[in-house]
């Protein structure tokens, strides 16, 4: 299972130093959406030490995990920090946790993460030898990155301190941060850290979380990212899920701008989760009743209802007599005695219809219509 770390963040001190250099602004990271949503959570001074401490299961809610550590306060972790949200966790048992701040609560924000807190060349030599993620507090902006006190000084390249530009740059002036050592040189005391890495890691153990929570039937909030013309993506908390647009409305669309927009929030449920590939198929209709459910309740042979034209093929035209419900007038059942060569000699696209119901199938949504028994059928007024 992925760890996570929470980063830390503390007001930078009025005397921080200008960087010598502007920094470029790097492209949007794939996980930028996570890691805002992460930092701006996770602001909390944390504890001296944010040692290894033993963690006792004390209740499990909906969505938390609260673990006795010793403390007089207890320590929660989400259950998304658990294999399968927390799917069997229950009181009593143990973990190994790292306290890494307080939230608005009070409760201590615990991280599954080890965190090493170097005090040496030996300890900088085990965590650099263990891949392991050390505490460092940022001490100033230089040319080209930053200084981090790891227990030695430490250099941190602008590019993989996980901000955007200068400004964000200097707001770590002053803070706790955690980081990996990708570079260590005991003999001409060269150290370089990683504070993107570590972040990136976090997303995608926070991205895990998420999707193993996720299930086919559940409804969730989402936020329209971006439209195609064979449907939408869909923002689903970090998560991109597929609305195709067979699936937004049970009405015929011919594009999915013309019922949704970018930045539109809406529920959808999902529909499907490929456990190979990942990808979510999610519904909007399905939230409303299917009308071909009631159908028959509403419809009968012989009934007379009125429709718009949707479409025309050269066998005839499909109307729309409700949302969600269409019926075919057949090219022969448009007129008693002129020949018809396509139904656009007698209709076009958005015409208003009436028609009569001449069968109905509901097992196979079909609905028979016809036009010209609108009218009287001139051969039964013919003397006999």
């Amino acid at each position: 299972m992925s760890n996570e770390i929470l980063p830390e963040s503390q007001p930078a001190p009025e005397n921080t130093p200008k960087p010598s250099e502007e920094i470029t602004a790097e492209p949007t990271e794939s996980f930028a959406e996570l890691l805002s949503q992460f930092e701006r959570s996770h602001t909390h001074k944390s504890e001296p030490g944010a040692k290894q401490l033993q963690g006792t299961v004390v209740s499990v809610s909906a969505d938390q995990v609260f673990l006795d550590i010793g403390y007089k306060t207890e320590g929660v972790l989400p259950r998304t920090a658990f294999d399968n949200n927390g799917e069997g966790v229950e009181p009593g048992q143990n973990f190994p946790v790292s306290v890494t701040g307080r939230n608005e609560e009070g409760y201590y924000e615990l991280s599954r993460f080890k965190v090493a807190q170097p005090r040496d060349w030996t300890a900088l030599e085990e965590a650099f030898a263990q891949k392991l993620a050390v505490v460092g507090t940022v001490t100033g902006v230089v040319k080209g990155g930053l200084n981090v006190d790891v227990g030695v000084r430490a250099f941190m390249p602008a590019s993989r301190s996980g901000t955007r530009d200068a400004a964000e740059l200097e707001k770590l002036v002053g803070t706790e941060i955690t980081c990996r050592i990708t570079k260590l040189d005991v003999t001409d005391e060269d150290v370089v850290v990683d504070r993107r890495v570590v972040l990136e890691e976090q997303a995608r153990s926070l991205q895990e979380g998420r999707y193993t929570a996720m299930k086919p039937g559940d409804t969730l909030a989402g936020t329209v990212r971006s439209l195609t013309p064979y449907g939408a993506f869909i923002d689903l908390g970090g998560i991109d899920g597929l609305l195709h647009v067979s699936d937004i409305s049970w009405t015929r669309i011919n594009k999915p701008e013309d019922v949704l927009s970018v930045g539109q929030e809406l529920q959808v449920r999902i529909l499907k989760i490929d456990p190979e590939t990942k990808k979510i198929s999610l519904g909007l209709k399905q939230l409303q009743p299917e009308p071909w459910e009631t159908a028959p309740d509403r419809y009968q042979a012989g009934q007379r209802v009125t429709g718009t034209v949707t479409r025309l093929a050269d066998f005839g035209a499909f109307v729309e007599i409700e949302p969600g419900v269409e019926g075919l007038i057949h090219i022969s059942e448009m007129s008693w005695g002129k020949k018809i060569r396509h139904p656009s000699d007698v209709l076009k696209q958005g015409d208003t219809v009436d028609a009569v119901i001449l069968g109905i199938k509901p097992e196979e949504r079909r609905i028979s219509l016809g036009l010209k028994q609108t009218l009287s059928d001139p051969w039964s007024d013919v003397s006999r």
